[in-house]
């Protein structure tokens, strides 16, 4: 399983070092204080067996014509032992007959446990029948009688603290402690990440005054001051680009200003039944000042929308009545191409947009529709209202299949397809792509059955791009 937030994975890596790092502590008390403290319990109850077997042994030898069932003293000795260490005692004869019970409950040692043991001194036999508890069982040779009788001592502290479990508990105390001091830190980290990341994703939106505000002297504030130093930079380069574009494009309205009033004092001075071929030359110079004015009037349009220097102007618009007004405008240059213009819009479309911004997207699209459609050819419009969009529209002109990389390519400024002899600057979608920008649409190209399709989409929330 893959987890994408840093925040997760952070957490995550921290509790994991932590639950090691508890493990092996843990692990490396039990494999030394805590077999320090099992060795120490075990030298104990061995002085305790050893002291029990020589008083037993000598209450014994003073009455030895007495039967150790009848042998009060060693019976009075057993029980005090047994209310003393809070123990089980019980003595049994050769053929395990119990002679003598400290206890009135059955004997129930676990036999599968009796296996292992350590032969003590004397022939004490000492077995440890539990791991977490203090839980032993001992068999202590005693003589009575010129016989060898068994007296058992039966240890089962239940529920005894152990340094073991107090330390785990310790432990685990401070790891959840750790844990929860955890969670802030990492959330400390991730922020301030998540910060430095959204003024990015601003900055790379078209807000150039964008700039992070990380405090501290770590490695992430670092950060965040390399980011400021960056977009600072990048701000200034951008805006003298920009400047310098709009003031160039400035400058050379003046010079083709002059050329043209140039050019028209000469078609004065010209006799009506002049020079053709000079009033050709003038011709071919006055179609060059237009394409030039066009070409300066898109790249200030541009150098406007990246400078955000004009605003919107938000007003309700029939996009029917719309296309109706602009198809008017193009009626001339749709019968010199012979060209049909069919149209399909489905119901009554509105727009709350900019009029002017609109309007400029429809005039260059149908233009470059015109322009690259072969005569006698067809210009179709579409336009409908999807579930998740304000409005969509397409246009698509007869034209050939191009390939991936020219499609990807129309967008970019001063693109031409390849062998196109058609006059233009290059600028016309680049200008489409960022009008729709400002009004929360997008444009795609693709192609159809029918030839080279555009299409629009508005939306009602901002379209990444």
């Amino acid at each position: 399983m893959k987890f994408k937030s840093l925040y997760i994975k952070l957490l995550l890596s921290f509790l994991g070092v932590l639950f090691i790092t508890e493990i092996l502590i843990l692990g490396l008390f039990i494999s030394t204080a805590g077999r320090s403290f099992r060795h120490y319990i075990d030298k104990q109850s061995i002085a305790k067996l050893l002291i029990l077997k020589e008083v037993a042994q000598e209450k014994i030898d003073k009455t030895p014509l007495i039967p150790l069932s009848q042998n009060n003293e060693i019976k009075k000795l057993l029980y005090t032992f047994s209310d003393l260490f809070n123990i089980k005692i019980w003595v049994t004869a050769p053929d395990k007959t119990i002679l003598i019970k400290t206890f009135p409950t059955p004997i129930d040692i676990p036999v599968k446990k009796l296996k292992k043991h350590d032969v003590l001194k004397d022939g004490i036999k000492l077995y440890h029948l539990s791991r977490r508890h203090l839980k032993y069982y001992a068999q202590i040779p005693i003589e009575a009688d010129r016989k060898i009788h068994t007296l058992h001592i039966y240890l089962h502290t239940g529920h005894e603290k152990k340094p073991e479990a107090i330390f785990l508990f310790g432990l685990l105390s401070i790891g959840i402690i750790i844990a929860i001091l955890i969670v802030p830190l990492t959330k400390i980290i991730t922020n301030r990440i998540k910060q430095l990341n959204q003024s990015s994703l601003e900055f790379a939106d078209g807000n150039l005054s964008c700039r992070t505000d990380i405090k501290g002297h770590d490695e992430i504030a670092e950060l965040g001051n390399s980011f400021n130093l960056m977009a600072d930079k990048l701000e200034k380069m951008i805006q003298g680009n920009k400047e310098l574009t709009t003031n160039i494009s400035h400058e050379l309205r003046s010079p083709l200003t002059r050329i043209r009033v140039s050019k028209e004092l000469i078609l004065d001075k010209l006799n009506p039944i002049g020079d053709k071929n000079i009033r050709r030359y003038l011709q071919n110079i006055d179609q060059d000042i237009d394409i030039l004015d066009d070409l300066i009037d898109k790249i200030l349009k541009l150098s406007k929308m990246d400078l955000q220097e004009s605003p919107l102007s938000v007003e309700q618009l029939d996009f029917k009545l719309l296309l109706t007004d602009l198809e008017k405008k193009y009626e001339l240059s749709l019968k010199q191409k012979n060209l049909i213009l069919q149209k399909d819009i489905n119901g009554v479309l509105i727009l709350n947009t900019d009029k002017n911004i609109v309007t400029s997207i429809l005039s260059n699209l149908i233009d470059n529709a015109i322009k690259y459609t072969k005569n006698s050819g067809t210009i179709q419009i579409t336009a409908f209202k999807p579930e998740d969009a304000i409005l969509t529209f397409k246009i698509t002109n007869t034209y050939r299949k191009l390939d991936p990389r020219e499609l990807e390519n129309l967008f970019e400024p001063f693109y031409r397809i390849k062998n196109n002899k058609n006059p233009g600057s290059g600028l016309g979608l680049s200008i489409v792509k960022k009008q729709l920008k400002l009004c929360n649409g997008k444009i795609i190209a693709e192609n159809s059955q029918t030839g080279l399709t555009f299409e629009v989409q508005f939306s009602n929330q901002k379209i990444p791009y």
